[in-house]
């Protein structure tokens, strides 16, 4: 080596040689994965609300409207009296169901001595099924109220179309109300000309907010990209400044994706698994929900923090990525994430529609993956957290008192990466396990423990198939697991 060493030293141009190959070598050499984790339960903790998880159903399913369509999709109107929706509804159980979207902001309530409006509009009746509909699923309403062009009058809003919801509304309404949907991006949706900026949207929050009473009204309900934030801030103000402006609301709402999907006519992150899968995408999540809790604490301290829209790719999702198992991975470490930084609620986009419903028409509205990521978490990841030492960029970990066992800590693991990962925990005990795997990140085919989840049991009071496994026995490629901790003093 030291003659090697030498004969380079006095042909300086075979050095030059020799240091750009170790250079390309090191920029090329593949990163090891670590095989073996050391997870512990830590002393900071946390405590979201109880009702978490909500779904989001566009506004557009009802109408019949324009909306991002799959083939194979529903037909418009949504029927939703249809026994098999209602029935896989029902044991998603979530928390909230929101009608918004897009098409809230066209909407049009129609009255029956109005004159024939323009589509798209729903009346009383359709109003009234889909708060029948919220109901049997066990869930709480949130809806969308128009701040477009529709219900403006030279560029004002106008409160007509408000008040006629408010007096549809049964006395004993216990959902919220939401004013308007991604007011800075209006521009997009209806042209340049029917754009606002923030200043007039804090305004007419607050007439808002006098009718609406007691019912409790969320906004601004703006998107969030990844990278960048919010768009076009610096020509319409932003969500910060209409909380700097003390509009103070009930409930501070924000959207956010991951990713987008071709259908954008905008993207700054392409939909597709190196994007989806990724600690940068975990971090890039935690980055933005941060600054926003961080406003939140500053300037309107009483406001709940909704994350009131996401989904794996904005517009629409992808199909055979958004409606896949890898989409799971990123779902569970979003809502891991997301309880962490403080969001009371987090609304997925959708329970119905596009390539990234939780339900598929196409087989009798049979679960996509996420839907059994969202089912676990309801069952077994209840309001109170604790941080995890010792994941990171390979595995992402949460723990969570038992929603509905004293005593009992869950711990979420979900591993990110295309190679097992052994996970040692403190003492080394066999412990209740239920690992969730796939053929394939692109595969519909969710397998808990080996069984289709379609088989359970979901009205018994434990369907699940626990398995007591010890440190020895790794986590699957690309799989998540719920782990059983005894914690009788933190889950009391």
């Amino acid at each position: 080596m030291t003659a090697l060493l030498r004969a380079l030293w006095r042909h300086p141009r075979w050095l030059t040689v020799a240091l750009v190959l170790i250079l390309i070598g090191l920029v090329w050499a593949p990163v090891r994965t670590p095989t073996t984790i050391y997870l512990s339960v830590g002393f900071e903790r946390g405590e979201t609300s109880a009702d978490f998880v909500g779904v989001a159903i566009d506004a557009a399913m009802l109408t019949g409207g324009d909306w991002w369509t799959d083939l194979d999709g529903p037909p418009r109107p949504l029927d939703l009296s249809d026994a098999d929706l209602q029935r896989w509804t029902r044991i998603l159980a979530p928390a909230w169901i929101r009608l918004g979207g897009t098409e809230a902001d066209k909407l049009w309530w129609q009255s029956p001595d109005d004159p024939v409006a323009a589509q798209p509009w729903l009346d009383r009746d359709d109003l009234t099924g889909f708060l029948t509909f919220t109901r049997a699923a066990g869930a709480r309403a949130m809806i969308t109220t128009s701040t477009g062009p529709r219900v403006r009058d030279g560029g004002d809003w106008q409160p007509g179309q408000l008040q006629r919801l408010l007096g549809w509304l049964p006395e004993d309404y216990n959902g919220v109300l939401e004013f308007g949907n991604e007011p800075g991006a209006h521009w997009l949706m209806f042209g340049l000309r029917h754009q606002y900026g923030f200043d007039q949207y804090t305004e007419e929050f607050a007439r808002a907010r006098v009718l609406t009473g007691k019912v409790p009204l969320a906004g601004p309900a703006n998107a969030f990209w990844p990278g960048i934030g919010e768009p076009l801030r610096p020509l319409v103000g932003s969500s910060r400044s209409f909380l700097e402006n003390g509009a103070n609301p009930a409930i501070f709402s924000w959207h956010y994706y991951p990713t987008q999907s071709s259908r954008c006519r905008v993207r700054t992150e392409g939909a597709e698994w190196e994007s989806l899968v990724d600690i940068e995408a975990v971090d890039e999540f935690r980055r933005q929900a941060q600054r926003v809790r961080g406003w939140v604490d500053r300037y309107s301290p009483d406001s709940e923090l909704w994350l009131g829209e996401t989904g794996p790719a904005q517009c629409g999702g992808v199909d055979q990525l958004t409606n896949r198992f890898g989409s799971s991975l990123w779902w569970l470490t979003l809502l891991g994430t997301a309880a962490q930084t403080g969001q009371d609620t987090v609304i997925r986009q959708s329970l119905v529609g596009g390539d990234y419903a939780l339900l598929a028409h196409r087989t009798r509205y049979s679960p996509n993956p996420d839907y059994w990521a969202q089912v676990l978490w309801n069952r077994l990841m209840g309001p109170r957290w604790f941080e995890v030492r010792g994941s990171g960029a390979v595995i992402q970990a949460y723990a969570h008192c038992d929603p509905t066992t004293p005593g009992v800590l869950t711990l979420l693991t979900v591993n990110l990466k295309p190679v097992p990962i052994t996970l040692i925990l403190p003492d080394y005990q066999p412990r209740p396990t239920l690992t969730v795997t796939s053929p394939s990140l692109d595969s519909r085919f969710v397998q808990v423990e080996d069984q289709w989840p379609e088989t359970f049991d979901w009205d018994a009071g434990e369907p699940l198939p626990w398995v007591q496994r010890d440190n020895s026995d790794a986590q699957p490629a690309y799989s998540y697991r719920f782990t059983r901790l005894d914690a009788p003093e933190s889950c009391s």
